[in-house]
């Protein structure tokens, strides 16, 4: 029986049975098929690239990029390149390609893009939290279907948090709270749920400046308001702390604004009661100068009224050479002041200290600072550049050295231009600064240029690299006696220095020639400086004034018509103020046998290079010149008062380093947790910071920053508690996804500047 419409509907064939309906069908596909074919041909033809083919737009952020070979390694571009597509890439290949514009560590491809080690010490602290929180049974049924227990320990591509193709409003470094429960030892619903507590946050390593809020407000500010009620104490914790330019860390405003009006004295010395205001740079140390005579030590005059020390500094410049690092560690332990039991090698190595000082001097008055410094190491570290020598050095003065020479070392010239005419330059001794050279005058000036009259050498007493000494045989034509007119000063008495009998073979004043010098040289022979100044016996005496002759003798008629008149003698002025209180804002003076360095203030150019400088070459405990150095501007009590406020962190037995620098975001690195000051200002209440950080009295604040460990700490405040931040950080509130508080690259990653060619034309 036939369907009815079947007349209608089917088509009859010739031979009068009726088509199958499969067969019909199966043209209608095959027309589509052929069709579709043709579509896609014609696409494929008139297509400019192969973006038609993405499963989705891409992020606005790779918006621009056009091939898929790009980022996707098994993608070639050509036309049929999408066949590639059909088999499984390479995700670690394509992750390195992304690693192509974002800047990651070396360890981009570990969980959090950390270390082993880092990763290792998370896992331990959280699977102890997890074997106390329970699991909710959503965290239980992902775990089950879908194991990530060892997806990191293979490592994590970039596309297993970031999925790209999902649209140009769709951010990149959202991860959702199931992405970080799957791999998370340690599983909750939410913050207000199961989420840990917190463990003694964020106080986890201590603040580089060192400041006792406790005992400021607590006795301090107090005192200091009795004595002036003008200066109060801060009204609000804005008064010293601003979050900056980025917004997030809450640092400490300058210096000028926080700390000067108490502080600032403390630097420059006024508020010092006792001790120099300055730090002792260059001195002629006190040295026993009976128990040298008495041993027959060479050391040529020396002052007997020094009582100075040999600073850190002197040790570090004169250590600059093998001979004498040599001197140094022989008389480390010495005092120089009693050397009635010092054998002989440690005699002749205070000798050899001697004339390494007396160089050193030399070199500073002969040459500029920035050369003689030049090759200034300490511990073997490199060349030093001419900015850094003149923050050593402070831009020290060559007035300064010289007026220290005319005082304390009259003599220097002569007896180092004998002392270098009897040997030759040691290689990397002071001597190779210095040219070969005599005294000679020139224009009323002693210097120490050319060649002169000097060729006597004082014997010399040289303490070798190994420790052993030996003494050249002295020569007695260098030590002349002076006339009783110019009798020396118990202060500059030598050592071993006989009667002197003729002032022109020992007078080496640098700035300074005798009367007599001066007349020989104008006139050039001693008849005419004879009758250029002659001199009655009721003449005025000559207290050693130097005195120009005319330029040409009188004639004898010029001599009975106009009287011959003396030059007038030159009065000295002398400072109502010590050089102490005169360098009252900073700077150099000169004072009991040691040039001293004052602090000008804060940030001090010369204690802060200083201490940069030794500190990684100064491990605590040794006794090394950079040490030295170090622990004479690092002591409670040392100029400057730096480490009062700024902390030393110790590197490991490395060295030390003085956290100079404030905290940053850089700073920050490598933390899993992240906070932002700024949103939080505005819905405190009126009792302001102190809403999350509460001050908390009895706490050993200070007594943590005499160890160099930065990781010990006790803070002077309370610990922030879950609990508070749980008031406003809840399901009906405020956000409480993971990423509110944490982020995922503790490192950071970051889109470095391309390199870009300029054109050649």
């Amino acid at each position: 029986m036939r369907r009815p419409g079947w007349t209608r509907l089917a088509r009859q064939p010739k031979d009068g049975n009726p088509a199958p309906p499969s067969s019909r069908r199966d043209r209608i596909a095959t027309r589509l098929a052929l069709l579709t074919v043709v579509g896609i041909a014609v696409a494929f033809i008139l297509s400019n690239n192969m973006q038609f083919l993405m499963p989705g737009p891409l992020a606005s952020a790779h918006g621009s990029i056009e091939n898929c070979s790009t980022c996707h390694t098994n993608s070639g571009s050509g036309k049929l390149s999408w066949l590639h597509g059909l088999i499984a890439g390479d995700r670690h290949a394509d992750s390195t390609a992304c690693l192509g514009c974002h800047k990651m560590p070396d360890t981009a491809f570990n969980a959090h893009s950390a270390s082993p080690d880092v990763l290792k010490r998370s896992t331990d602290r959280l699977a102890k939290i997890a074997a106390v929180t329970p699991a909710p049974h959503a965290a239980r049924a992902q775990r089950a279907a879908f194991p990530t227990h060892d997806v990191a320990m293979r490592g994590l591509y970039c596309s297993t948090c970031h999925q790209e193709h999902q649209g140009a409003k769709f951010k990149l470094s959202t991860i959702s709270n199931e992405q970080c429960q799957s791999c998370h030892v340690v599983k909750f619903d939410s913050f207000d749920g199961d989420h840990p507590k917190f463990e003694n946050y964020p106080f986890r390593q201590r603040t580089r400046l060192v400041y006792d809020h406790e005992g400021h407000f607590g006795k301090h500010f107090p005192e200091v308001a009795k004595k002036d009620p003008a200066r109060r104490i801060p009204e609000t914790c804005a008064t010293c702390h601003n979050s900056g330019k980025d917004r997030r860390v809450m640092g400490v405003a300058s210096f000028e604004q926080t700390c000067t009006s108490c502080h600032l004295d403390q630097i420059t010395g006024k508020d010092r009661v006792s001790g120099p205001k300055g730090v002792a740079f260059l001195a002629l140390p006190g040295l026993d100068l009976a128990t040298l005579k008495k041993k027959k030590a060479t050391i040529g005059e020396w002052p007997s009224a020094s009582e100075a020390e040999l600073t850190p500094f002197m040790k570090v410049m004169i250590g600059r050479s093998e001979r004498g690092r040599a001197v140094i560690k022989a008389v480390d332990r010495l005092n120089l002041q009693d050397l009635s039991r010092a054998n002989d090698a440690q005699i002749k190595a205070v000798a050899a200290l001697v004339w390494e000082i007396k160089g050193l001097f030399y070199a500073l008055i002969k040459g500029k600072a920035s050369d003689v410094l030049a090759d200034l190491t300490i511990d073997g570290m490199g060349r030093l550049s001419a900015s850094l020598i003149a923050d050593l050095t402070a831009s020290l003065p060559s007035d300064v050295v010289i007026g220290a020479h005319q005082q304390w070392l009259p003599n220097l010239g002569a007896e180092m231009a004998g002392r270098m005419e009897a040997r030759a330059p040691e290689q990397g001794g002071w001597t190779t600064t210095i040219k070969e050279s005599r005294v000679a005058v020139d224009s009323g000036t002693a210097s120490i240029t050319g060649s002169g009259r000097r060729e006597a050498a004082e014997p010399r007493t040289e303490v070798e690299s190994s420790g052993k000494a030996a003494t050249d045989p002295p020569d007695s034509a260098a030590r002349k006696a002076e006339p009783a007119s110019a009798k020396p000063s118990k202060e500059t008495a030598a050592a071993d220095a006989p009667p002197r009998t003729k002032a022109a073979d020992q007078t080496d004043d640098l700035l300074f020639p005798t009367p007599e010098e001066l007349r020989a040289t104008k006139s050039g022979a001693k008849d005419t400086a004879k009758e250029a100044a002659p001199r009655s016996a009721d003449a005025a005496p000559d207290h050693g004034q130097p005195t120009a002759p005319p330029a040409a003798a009188p004639t004898r008629a010029d001599t009975a018509a106009k009287p011959q008149t003396l030059a007038a003698p030159v009065i000295s002025i002398k400072s109502d103020v010590d050089p102490e209180n005169w360098a009252e804002y900073g700077g150099w003076y000169r004072q009991d046998y040691a040039i001293f360095y004052r602090p000008t203030g804060h940030k001090d150019k010369l204690i802060y290079s200083w201490l940069s400088l030794s500190g990684p070459k100064a491990p605590k405990g040794t006794k090394s010149p950079a040490a030295a150095v170090f622990d004479a501007l690092a002591s409670k009590e040392a100029q400057g008062s730096c480490t009062k406020c700024h902390s030393v962190d110790d590197l490991g037995g490395k060295g030390r380093v003085v956290n100079f620098t404030p905290a940053s975001v850089e700073s920050k690195q490598g933390r899993f947790t992240q906070f932002v000051h700024e949103p939080h200002l505005s819905v405190m209440d009126n009792r302001g910071c102190l809403t999350c950080h509460s001050l908390e009295k009895g706490r050993p604040y200070l007594k943590t920053y005499e160890k160099g460990n930065p990781q010990s700490f006790v803070s002077n405040f309370g610990a922030v508690k879950k609990d508070l931040c749980q008031t406003c950080h809840t399901s009906s509130m405020a956000r409480q996804d993971c990423l509110t508080c944490h982020k995922y690259h503790v490192e950071g990653a970051t889109t470095p500047m391309m390199d870009t060619k300029n054109p050649i034309e």
